[in-house]
């Protein structure tokens, strides 16, 4: 059989090496476009320190830096041990990083504590060494920091971000070494509903976003970039598990993972109350107990628990009928501090004060829609837990202020429907003018006097609520310290517009309490529970007689007792030489009005000569609320006071080893880790998922950007071999 032979025209010749470079055209313009892409992505906004949303932090979390920015990280291992005295619990918290890249790092771990809490020791240990960090001025700190890293050295920085939130920055973690961090702090113990709580946060709750909240055809290209810079996720994946903040990025979760990885964590916990205890119980771990003398010792039962949830501890003091009062105290060389701790008592139902309670409500423009909506059914809730003995009367106020009543009126069936009626027909609209709804509160008219006296005799409580913040906050102040007289002023903030430093402060100065409600959602059950608590003051105008000279104690107007809220006071005094004369004069005495009657406690002190380690942070407490009350000047001050108030601050800090708004500890290594010259990069760890929980885990990329660079490799190889094949092709045609 004879071969055949195909022929080629010239037309065939050109058509090949068009189509060829057409194919070859295609694929370089899908390079180049491959290229475009990362270089616009590369151009996407980074997250940087400041962009770390601080607000979102439940528990201690490491974020580890990069060229791309910060990245969160795993904990491997925790340890806490918990010493609780009275109301105050010191606590001693080390997590433990390993750094499985073979880059080095530099980190900032950032660990929320409750709002009166004080840091005041740090201790970094990196493999055999132990590095303990000393408190010093912030500015300083900083500069000490910086020069450290540069030298290539290992440092460590906590810094206050605000009140409630702190940092430890890292530097120069060298590949494969662990570093472990080691912070003690001090906080009051959570009480309610006649119990008290202690929660230790161990995991974090995956975040998820409903498609509906942002459209994909809105935000794919943002989240496209965010799972490059972040999570290194595709887009599908981020769309069902990451969440959009009103800034447009995605709050940050560390990538999860359902293996133990070795995370686990160790809790030991001493309990002494200074009275008996009861139901002691650990909600979702279980625990070993030991009594030893007045203290209780508790353990979990197993040497570790993983940390897939929260640990929380709950315990009652057993209560009787009237209040109990409890003391610790501790000295160093020149002064005694103690602590003061008063329970409320247990109340029957019939044991109720008569209260005239007068409600402010906020109705300017931006209580508008929901905001307004649960404000007012929060008040018919409000009226409605009422006694029939009680009195009240509602302000509403925004660009001018008006009252439900001339005055005060009883609170009898008819009079609760008026309001009701009359709070249905409030609307938000207009500015915020406070000043003149606190004052009509406060301030009762000579006029009004003569219809006011058959409540002239009642407990008098105004409760304020509001979503707005204000400018003329120190003409506030004055406003209630000089009408104040015998009432009581609670605050409460709603959302996220409310002047804290005001609501907390003219709280204070009304001797009442302040509670800031930040979901809406919220609003209508918190403010059931706020009206429920205040609604029984059982015990008033209490008074501290105490047997020492030029005392010092906070806070400095001592509020009222309610069911759910012990009183709590931390006082300093100048130690001096015992006599049996001022022997017999060392007993605090405590009284006040509980209901009808008068109460009153004596509790012994004595002169300590040495450092009682069983009370240790009890002089650190008394410390804080010193410069909380510092603080709180200083807002209000000119710039020449504010100087002064900056340096006693600082000084209290320094002594009294705290970090503050203007001290930091700084921890620095003599030996140099890492050649300068070497710039820390960043790998990213997993979270342990949270036990139950069903959420599909996703599978993390680096965060180096490889595999980028591994698609624009096969890109470059494709070109290459469609180039050899081009030139194939054309040998091919020349020799025929």
């Amino acid at each position: 059989m004879k071969s055949s032979t195909i022929v080629y025209p010239k037309s065939a010749t050109v058509l090949i090496r068009s189509d060829s470079f057409t194919s070859l055209f295609i694929v370089l313009l899908l390079f180049i476009n491959t290229s475009l892409s990362a270089q616009e992505q590369s151009k996407a906004p980074l997250l940087t320190r400041e962009d770390i949303p601080y607000n979102d932090v439940k528990t201690g979390s490491l974020y580890l830096k990069s060229p791309d920015g910060y990245f969160t990280a795993l904990r491997q291992n925790s340890d806490y041990h918990v010493e609780v005295n009275g109301f105050l619990a010191r606590v001693s918290f080390s997590q433990t990083f390993k750094n499985t890249s073979e880059y080095f790092l530099e980190a900032v771990y950032v660990f929320p504590l409750i709002d009166d809490a004080a840091v005041d020791s740090m201790v970094m240990e990196v493999g055999e060494r132990k590095i303990v960090g000393k408190i010093t001025e912030k500015q300083r700190a900083k500069k000490i920091y910086q020069q450290a890293k540069q030298q290539g050295k290992k440092a460590s920085l906590v810094s206050q971000q605000r009140p409630n939130m702190f940092t430890t920055k890292l530097s120069n973690i060298a590949p494969g070494e662990i570093i472990k961090i080691t912070i003690s702090y001090l906080q009051s113990v959570n009480y309610s509903n006649d119990e008290f709580s202690l929660r230790i946060p161990l995991t974090i709750t995956p975040r998820y976003m409903p498609q509906k909240v942002v459209p994909k055809k809105v935000k794919k290209l943002n989240l496209v970039k965010l799972a490059k810079n972040e999570d290194g996720n595709s887009p599908a994946k981020i769309e069902t598990s990451t969440v959009i903040n009103n800034t447009g990025w995605a709050n940050i979760s560390p990538p999860q993972t359902r293996s133990s990885a070795g995370q686990k964590v160790n809790i030991d916990i001493a309990l002494n109350m200074g009275l008996a205890l009861t139901n002691i119980v650990s909600r979702y771990h279980q625990i070993t107990k030991q009594q030893q003398n007045n203290t209780t010792y508790l353990s979990l039962k197993s040497n570790s628990v993983l940390l897939d949830r929260d640990f929380v501890l709950t315990w009652q003091v057993a209560q009787g009928n009237a209040p109990k009062a409890a003391f610790f105290q501790v000295a160093d060389d020149s002064f005694n501090y103690g602590l003061l701790m008063i329970m409320p008592p247990v109340v029957s139902q019939g044991e109720t004060i008569s209260k005239d309670v007068t409600y402010i409500i906020d109705t300017s423009g931006s209580m508008g829609g929901v905001a307004i909506k649960q404000a007012k059914q929060a008040l018919h809730a409000a009226l409605e837990i009422l006694n029939t003995d009680d009195s009240f009367n509602i302000i509403a106020f925004s660009s001018d202020t008006k009252k439900l009543f001339k005055h005060s009126l009883s609170a009898a069936p008819t009079n609760i429907a008026i309001a009701k009626h009359w709070l249905q027909k409030l609307s938000a609209g207009g500015g915020t003018n406070m000043y003149p709804a606190i004052s009509q509160a406060l301030h009762v008219k000579a006029e009004e006097n003569a219809a006011e006296s058959a409540v002239a005799s009642k407990y008098k409580q105004v409760i304020f609520i509001t979503d707005g913040s204000v400018a003329n906050e120190q003409e506030l102040f004055t406003l209630i310290e000089s009408n104040l007289a015998n009432t009581r002023l609670h605050t409460i903030g709603i959302g996220s517009a409310p002047n804290s430093y005001f609501m907390s402060r003219a709280a204070e100065l009304g001797r009442g309490t302040y509670r800031y409600i930040g979901s809406i959602n919220e609003i209508a059950l918190q403010m059931r529970k706020l009206f429920s608590d205040i609604s029984q003051p059982l015990m008033r105008n209490i008074n501290v007689d105490w047997p020492v000279d030029n005392l010092e104690y906070y806070p400095l107007l001592i509020p009222d007792l309610y069911k759910s809220q012990p009183m709590v006071i931390s006082a300093r005094w100048p130690k001096v030489s015992q006599t049996p004369q001022t022997k017999l004069k060392s007993t605090i005495k405590v009284t006040g009005g509980l209901a009808d009657k008068n109460w009153q406690e004596q509790i012994h002190i004595t002169e300590n000569k040495t450092y009682n380690k069983s009370n240790q942070g009890i002089d650190q407490w008394w410390a804080r609320q010193k410069i909380k009350h510092l603080t709180q000047q200083y807002r209000r001050s000119d710039e020449q006071q504010k100087v002064l108030l900056k340096q006693q601050i600082t000084q209290l800090a320094l002594k009294h080893h705290l970090v503050s708004p203007y001290t930091s500890f700084i921890a620095i290594e003599e030996h140099v880790s890492r050649n300068p010259n070497a710039q820390p990069i960043t790998k990213k760890i997993a979270n342990l998922m949270p036990k139950g929980s069903t959420q599909m885990v996703p599978l993390a990329n680096t965060a180096l950007g490889i595999m980028g660079y591994f698609y624009i490799g096969l890109a470059l190889l494709f070109i290459g071999f469609l180039l050899q094949l081009l030139s194939f092709k054309r040998k091919s045609l020349a020799t025929k």
